[in-house]
């Protein structure tokens, strides 16, 4: 049957477009990872089905909701059990061929070359027919690295994975990684170590095939022997950590491959936690007025107090209509103008990033209006912004509520470049605690390099803590030693091709 369909390539896609690492079928909360690697139960139990499946169901409105435009890997669309189940009837198909027709959901093509092309593993027919149903009455627009031969683009995103895991030996990738993964100080040895074997086995595997992420699985995550799609996670030496390590770094990859950004889930390492941007092309220079100017913007932040009432409780209390109605709403398009205002024009973050942030508020306030009849929460947003040079950051916290509560925490470690450093700047707006509303957007919004990473950490860093206001919390799990010399669905764990 032949389709009508538009064919895109990455360039085509929104400046925002945004990737869910959620929606990877392997994809586990940290919290509840831990319990799963405890007692022993795997991802067929039926209670971590249903406690990871809030999880997701959240994690995937968000991305519907806060993102300018979310890619989807196409088989998740008829073989991923959240995204089935919200179009189940003829009115949710409509919703969704909505979010299609209005290129919200882009498709991910692999290798297929259609939207209506039947893969080659066994589903469940309804699925399928609810799928095609979708196909036959949209017209959506479909993306893939090349429309023509993908062998280079396929062997590029195999050979990022491959060549990171092999940078796990060295000590200031391990440093870096412990830091945004906790681990205590006296363990830090045993964690490198764990790590260096991860590396050998990469590179061992070099002379025959690049590692892939099932390779890393079989050896270091899951329980030998076991069905690597039943997730029976095991107890081997830090099998959680480097569980999330290459989960993060394997999600991470498409989108970087597109030019654009990964939406990393709550539960989960932040991009940055991979000290891997110096691996991205970054065409953009951090000039030393731009750091100057940064500075002088970072001690006069102020934001606006947004009323502390009450919100809607969770994301994952929303249907696809309450999408559709919010994407429609006035607040929802300056949430988007204020969102790509702050892309386009990076430095002028102090005037951008409150506006940014009054936005969002509001966003939520219409939102909580279109689900009134639901739990609420009591929702107390702090912002958050993370300034990465190199393998280290600053986290800054910013109560709006309060704005003389200025809370400055280093991440990372390792000895930094007295040459060209990779730059990021993100800024993070979110409850205060777990208990409170999950209505937490986060944005990259200034990627680039500066000329001399060491002296603009040292620099940055010392005014910081010179200046009024900031309150500096001790990071007790940072194992810096050096602080002086300066983010089975297809039958593979492989769903994007490599």
């Amino acid at each position: 049957m032949s389709v009508e369909f538009e064919k895109i390539t990455p360039g085509k896609l929104s400046n925002a477009a945004i990737i869910p690492q959620v929606l990877d079928h392997q994809w586990v909360p940290e919290s509840l990872l831990e319990i799963m690697i405890r007692d022993g139960k795997s991802l067929e139990r039926k209670e971590i089905q249903r406690e990871r499946s809030k999880h997701v169901i959240k994690e995937w409105r968000r991305a519907l909701i806060y993102g300018e435009q979310v890619i989807v890997n196409r088989t998740f669309l008829f073989n991923n059990e959240i995204i089935v189940d919200d179009y189940d009837d003829a009115e949710n198909r409509e919703q969704l061929k909505n979010l299609l027709n209005n290129k919200v959901i882009i498709p991910y093509f692999v290798s297929e070359d259609a939207p209506d092309e039947r893969p080659d593993f066994d589903m469940k027919e309804s699925q399928w027919n609810a799928w095609m149903d979708i196909v036959r009455e949209s017209h959506m627009s479909c993306v893939r690295l090349d429309w023509g031969n993908q062998n280079s683009a396929f062997k590029a995103l195999s050979g990022a994975f491959h060549n990171y895991v092999q940078t796990l030996n060295t000590e200031q990738r391990a440093e870096h990684l412990a830091g945004y993964l906790k681990i205590p100080k006296n363990e830090f040895p045993e964690f490198r170590k764990r790590l260096k074997d991860v590396a050998v086995f990469a590179f061992n595997m070099a002379d025959t095939r690049l590692a892939t992420r099932d390779d890393v699985y079989k050896e270091f995550v899951v329980i030998d022997g076991t069905n690597l799609v039943e997730g029976h996670y095991s107890k081997k030496p830090y099998a959680s950590k480097i569980k999330q390590i290459v989960d993060l770094k394997y999600n991470v990859i498409l989108s970087d491959a597109m030019g654009r950004y990964s939406l990393t889930p709550q539960g989960s390492p932040p991009r940055s936690a991979l000290g891997d941007l110096e691996d991205i092309l970054q065409a953009n220079v951090i000039s030393a007025q731009n750091v100057n100017d940064i500075l002088h913007a970072l001690r006069s932040l102020a934001f606006d107090q947004v009323t502390q009432g009450m919100y809607l409780k969770s994301l994952g209390d929303l249907n696809l209509s309450d999408v559709n109605r919010t994407r429609n709403t006035d607040e929802w398009d300056m949430y988007k103008g204020a969102m790509l205002d702050l892309l386009r024009n990076p430095l002028q973050f102090p005037d951008l990033s409150a506006r940014f942030y009054a936005k969002f508020a509001k966003l939520n306030e219409t939102i909580t209006h279109i689900r009134v009849e639901r739990d609420q929460a009591k929702w107390e947003p702090w912002v958050k912004l993370l300034i990465s040079v190199g393998s280290k950051a600053i986290e800054i916290a910013i109560n709006p509520a309060d704005p003389s509560q200025k809370l400055l925490t280093t991440l990372g470690a390792g000895v930094l470049s007295t040459g060209v450093t990779p730059f990021l700047m993100r800024l993070a707006i979110g409850a205060k605690t777990f208990t409170d509303a999950d209505l937490d957007v986060s944005l990259d919004f200034m990627r680039g390099n500066v000329s001399t990473g060491r002296d603009v950490w040292n620099e940055m860093i010392g005014q910081l803590r010179s200046t009024p206001g900031f309150k500096e919390l001790v990071n007790e799990i940072d194992i810096e030693r050096e602080a002086n010399q300066s983010q089975p669905e297809n039958l593979s764990l492989n769903y994007y091709g490599y």
